[in-house]
């Protein structure tokens, strides 16, 4: 392999955001819904929550729970329920997930480093202010999730800022549908770390556009596996 750039993704790869952030925010929304007539409790938003987020966003989420079990009124607050979520409160300071810092540092003298990260901008920017790691990354990309962009156009960015091909690209990340199809789709390197929530199941690995290059489960894997 001959990388000269990596892409990171943010929640559930360098953050543990379905351990630190996912539980408030979603019941947020939830509740938002719930107040507005939507015929579920928290439990049962949550259980659906956790089977539909392995193959569609959050956004898609709370749409079918509106769809399926609100009325008019639960619809009238379906946009401030999505903003809730993909807008929650970030502390001021945290956590990064254990050893990415270390890789963060080794990676970042020998390669350029970039985040590619999906949600609300001031919100991604936040979350990566309260990790204090912005100074190891080249640029930040935040593709807006709410209006279905992807990380594809972000990687071909990066291809073009970097002066690299695709063979020259290493992408990160928790989600088999998102950054790894993305990667495959574009002919860069896929580098799946599982992680946080099923993002795509993980019978998903066998088909062609959803398969790895590398397979991790912790950060002190990524250097040796990747052979980076």
């Amino acid at each position: 392999m001959k990388i000269k750039s990596i892409a990171f993704d943010l929640d559930d790869t360098l953050l543990d955001t379905t351990g630190i952030l996912v539980p408030r925010a979603s019941e947020h929304a939830f509740n938002i819904l719930i107040q507005a007539g939507l015929r579920l409790n928290l439990e049962e938003c949550e259980k659906i929550r956790t089977n539909m987020i392995k193959t569609t966003s959050h956004k898609e989420v709370f749409k079918h729970l509106v769809e399926k079990y609100g009325t008019d009124l639960t619809s009238s607050k379906l946009d401030l329920a999505i903003q809730a979520f993909y807008h929650p409160h970030i502390p001021s300071h945290l956590p990064l997930l254990d050893h990415a810092l270390e890789n963060i540092k080794i990676l970042s003298k020998k390669y350029t480093l970039h985040i590619v990260t999906a949600g609300l901008l001031d919100a991604q920017e936040s979350k990566i202010n309260a990790l204090g790691i912005r100074s190891y990354f080249k640029k930040i990309f935040v593709v807006n999730s709410l209006k279905n962009e992807k990380k594809y156009d972000a990687f071909k960015k990066i291809m073009l800022e970097d002066n690299i091909h695709a063979e020259n690209l290493l992408c990160i990340g928790n989600s088999l549908s998102s950054e790894i199809k993305d990667a495959r789709q574009i002919g860069a390197w896929a580098c799946y770390f599982e992680f946080g929530e099923d993002r795509g199941s993980i019978n998903d690995l066998s088909k062609p556009t959803l398969t790895p290059h590398f397979h991790i489960k912790h950060h002190r894997e990524l250097i040796t596996t990747c052979k980076l």
